[in-house]
């Protein structure tokens, strides 16, 4: 940005040069001696020199230099009034206008104070240090800023929590191929989920939901529903403390690949959990500690026979209590490193199974890892342990294995994020002599952005089951691989399209391989 003080001052010097040239030399000699004569008499009184910044020693308004800036001291508004009123009157002549600032447009006829030109120095030098090597556009126009959050919709105002609805419709193709028998159908499968979050000052309340039912429309196949809610209070208290109340509940049928599935069964028997905890956080300088305490209750439906009985399994109704402490060293924000522990306790409702055996038992549970936070190019966190489970029954061996647990997310560029989890759980047997198995569950996902509104998808999962020593069951396996297209018509309407592969093999059992291809819309608001 120009300086409209020293523009204006070097303007009107190149318009008066002309005068000063046709002068004769007598009227330069006088005007000499009289400058040297008022310089003698102002010298006792007055020195005109510019102050750095900060250093002047005169009250405010005092002097005709009063206005420090960057640049250095600037003339008072009292004094460079008077200049420009005094040069304006002996040199132009009335109702001549002068002309206006090249850069910024403005006349500049009227006085500026000190103020605006402290101002308009300190402008004029922070755009010197600005970046000068600007950004070069692309060459087919396209914007080089990011594209909106498409996920980012409006929603609904309740009060102060805002609700974010979405409606999705499928048509999906199955074929599943278990040993030498196949059958296939096509069903349309509709989900309504949403989310509510606060807004809110303080503290924050957020809830997720989701319910998923199926309808075969030709062939036949079990129709699978599924429904899910979570929600979560989190209370900001006094002294760095942090407490989080939350809650859930689970509906979901069991799969027929299940070790613990009823065989011969048309319908697999549901589950549903019911689930809440209570967890505290408190920072101690570098350290983040944080304790949860979580009670869990699983309940199991009947499961219905191809000739129209059922068969009972609340033999395997639960109640669980678990408590979680972590301890956390911030070495920056970007990583924690952290050991964490945990004991629980597992109460069968039935003391004595239909196996005759008590499978009531305590979990004991030790982790090491870290959390990772750079950004967007890598988040998540990663646990190695170890776990051991001991029942109340005497005749069944314990359950004891290597725990992995973690999610990470890694964007390699921009458009592309690459997705990688893996957990640990503890899974009981129904059979008689068997403890249970630890399952191990692998998941890997690559997203890519190949436009603006179409977004590519690739996944991948393995779970494994690791039998206990003393059950002289063979480990079981299942793999699985999917793709798909999602394509954003707008902020609020998805067209998508995908296909998933999955197989289970057991040594000894029939495999079972299960193919699926799906054309859908997803509505959002």
């Amino acid at each position: 940005m120009r300086n409209r003080i020293i523009t204006r001052q070097n303007r009107r010097a190149a318009r008066h040069g002309g005068l000063c040239f046709g002068v004769s030399a007598l009227c330069l000699l006088g005007a000499v001696a009289a400058a040297q004569a008022q310089s003698a008499a102002e010298s006792g009184s007055a020195t005109a020199t510019y102050p750095l910044r900060g250093t002047t020693t005169s009250g405010t308004g005092s002097g005709p230099y009063t206005a420090a800036t960057l640049y250095g001291a600037l003339p008072s508004a009292t004094s460079g009034a008077s200049d420009a009123s005094s040069e304006t009157s002996d040199t132009e002549p009335d109702g001549v206008e002068e002309p206006a600032d090249e850069a910024s447009g403005a006349l500049t006829t009227e006085p500026v104070s000190a103020a605006e030109a402290a101002i308009l120095a300190d402008e004029a030098y922070a755009e010197s240090l600005a970046r000068q090597n600007g950004r070069v556009e692309s060459l087919d126009g396209v914007s080089l800023e990011p594209e909106p959050d498409r996920d980012g919709v409006p929603g609904f105002m309740i009060g102060t929590l805002n609700l974010r609805p979405t409606l999705a419709q499928r048509i999906v193709r199955e074929t599943v191929r278990n040993g030498d028998t196949k059958t296939n159908r096509t069903y349309s499968e509709t989900t309504v989920s949403g989310t509510l979050t606060s807004d809110w000052s303080r503290h924050q309340f957020s809830a997720s939901g989701s319910g998923t039912w199926q309808e075969n429309l030709s062939g036949t196949g079990t129709e699978s529903p599924f429904a899910n809610l979570d929600a979560a209070l989190r209370l900001d208290l006094i002294n760095d403390i942090t407490s989080t109340l939350s809650g859930g509940y689970t509906y979901s049928q069991e799969s027929r690949t299940d070790p613990n599935a009823i065989e011969g069964a048309s319908t697999q028997s549901g589950i549903h959990e019911v689930r809440g905890s209570l967890g505290v956080q408190k920072t101690f300088g570098a350290l983040r500690g944080t304790s949860t305490v979580e009670v869990t209750r699983t309940m199991y439906g009947d499961a219905t026979l191809e000739g129209g009985g059922s068969v009972a399994v609340n033999d395997r109704d639960t109640l669980g209590v678990e408590l979680t402490t972590r301890i956390g060293y911030v070495v920056s924000p970007a990583l924690v490193p952290f050991i964490e522990g945990s004991i629980g306790r597992e109460n069968y409702d039935q003391e004595i199974d239909s196996t005759g055996a008590e499978r009531s038992s305590d979990t004991y549970a030790l982790r090491a890892g870290a959390e990772v936070d750079l950004g967007e190019k890598l988040a998540g966190e990663f646990a190695v342990g170890f776990l051991r489970r001991s029942l109340d029954d005497p005749n069944l061996d314990d359950i004891t294995g290597l725990t992995l647990d973690g999610d990470l997310e890694w964007s390699p560029l921009r458009g592309t994020t690459v997705g990688l989890g893996v957990a640990t759980t503890v899974e009981a047997a129904t059979s008689a002599g068997e403890a249970g198995a630890v399952v191990y569950e692998f998941d890997a996902s690559l997203n890519h952005q190949l436009h603006s509104a179409v977004v590519a998808r690739l996944g991948a999962t393995l779970d494994y089951r690791d039998y206990d020593s003393g059950s002289g069951r063979s480990n079981q396996r299942e793999y699985g691989a999917s793709a798909g297209l999602t394509w954003s018509i707008n902020r609020y309407l998805d067209l998508e399209a995908d296909a998933s592969y999955e197989k289970t093999v057991e040594p000894g059992r029939t495999d079972e391989e299960t193919t699926r291809i799906g054309l859908g819309l997803r509505l959002r608001r």
